[in-house]
């Protein structure tokens, strides 16, 4: 499936761009997400927590950087990754554009994704909700980090691990799935619910008149007679 995002962040594209090549700040702004180690100084490894509900869901995998481009500010990456409990897995291809936007900077994320296992069964229309919800932190994360204001706050982001700059880094101690875990339910059953609402509203709606027009019918049955 594919996935378009496209953001703003309130800062110079320059800066943004340069924590977009800093692999360990910009783990530290995405929901959900904690940087474990580093294979190479292109290829790294992390975790990704997802909860919907009563669903919790953790993948392990890698990351790299397939191209840079810095004239243009673009990059691309492949990510890899299983769930640590299931059979499910990911595969992403991810190419991140940003260009300079007033005072600001616009980020354009596509996603060509391919995912098996219990977040397929939510469908395209609620993953994409997830994304969309999940980029809107990490623009405001972003923002956060490089005005200074103490990085990314405590109900997004999970907290920065040591990463050695010479040698691969040391896994960091797990974190409880309740307090990692992108909370999914906000991001997607809400959004579906959100969506039924007019159905729902038509069916009831429908339900009365039909309820209505029996008593109607009935009512005049009894008269004639």
């Amino acid at each position: 499936m594919k996935l378009s995002n496209t953001f703003q962040i309130d800062r110079p594209v320059d800066e943004v761009f340069d924590v977009f090549l800093d692999i360990e700040r910009v783990a530290t702004c995405m929901p959900g997400s904690r940087l474990t180690g580093m294979v190479d100084d292109s290829t790294f490894e992390g975790e990704v927590k997802i909860k919907v509900g009563p669903l919790a869901v953790a993948y392990n995998g890698q990351a790299t950087f397939v191209d840079i481009d810095n004239d243009a500010r673009r990059l691309t990456l492949r990510a890899k990754g299983r769930e640590q409990r299931g059979a499910g897995n990911a595969d992403a291809l991810i190419g991140v554009q940003l260009r300079a936007h007033g005072g600001g900077t616009e980020v354009v994320i596509d996603t060509d994704l391919s995912i098996r296992g219990k977040v397929a069964q939510f469908g395209r229309g609620a993953i994409g909700e997830v994304a969309g919800g999940l980029m809107q932190q990490f623009a405001h994360n972003v923002e956060t980090l490089l005005a200074g204001g103490g990085g990314p706050t405590a109900a997004t982001a999970a907290p920065r691990p040591v990463v050695a700059q010479t040698a691969p880094a040391e896994v960091a101690p797990a974190e409880s799935a309740d307090s990692a875990a992108l909370d999914g339910w906000s991001l997607i059953v809400l959004p579906l619910v959100r969506k039924a609402l007019p159905t729902v509203g038509t069916v009831l709606a429908s339900g009365v008149a039909s309820y209505l027009g029996a008593r109607v019918a009935v009512g005049r049955s009894k008269r004639r007679r």
